[in-house]
């Protein structure tokens, strides 16, 4: 027992053995932990986006849905004059409805920024405004990458609304809805 006090007395410091494998070690862990944090954190950042497009989408659904229920007539963005030559990326249709003595004429475009918007304009006159009388512009939604399926089916009476969302990562997600139409459909 005295022999082993003396052996540990003798030896103050750690021979280079020791050292080196203590150090490889304590870098293998520090480096499995650092991985791990590193794999958590981007697999938190992939569901934040993910949860981002999907409230966006999301909402611009319900919203465009909420408006059509309560429209008092339907028109194709065509019999708005000029309004498709400089909204291009429009949904193609208009939304109306009325107000007080007048008419709402409401509809949704993308702008290159990645954004829905919404434009309207009221108008006292009982014919169809240029696109210059709508003039109120609101973002409804962001990340939007392309509108192009939304269309008008005048025949049938259905709007169908495709949405392709896009995060700034390049995570994508298509969200798409059939409305039918109530109201009448100015042809």
């Amino acid at each position: 027992m005295w022999s082993l006090r003396l052996i540990f007395r003798k030896n103050k410091g750690f021979t280079l053995i020791e050292l080196l494998l203590s150090l490889g070690l304590t870098s293998i862990i520090i480096l499995s932990l650092l991985s791990i944090l590193d794999f958590s954190k981007k697999a938190s950042i992939i569901g934040n986006e993910t949860d981002e497009l999907m409230l966006n989408g999301r909402y611009a659904l319900e919203y465009i849905k909420k408006e059509v229920k309560s429209a008092d007539m339907i028109l194709p963005s065509g019999k708005i004059k000029g309004l498709n030559g400089v909204y291009q990326e429009n949904v193609g249709f208009v939304i109306v409805t009325k107000e007080g003595q007048g008419k709402r004429f409401t509809t949704y475009y993308r702008k290159k920024d990645g954004g829905l918007y919404r434009i309207s304009g009221l108008v006292t006159k009982d014919e169809y405004p240029s696109y210059t009388a709508l003039q109120g512009h609101n973002e409804v939604c962001e990340y939007i990458e392309s509108i192009n399926d939304t269309r008008l089916d005048q025949e049938n009476k259905i709007i169908y609304l495709e949405l392709k969302l896009q995060s700034n990562s390049g995570q994508e997600l298509d969200f798409k809805t059939n409305i039918f139409i109530r109201c009448p459909i100015d042809y």
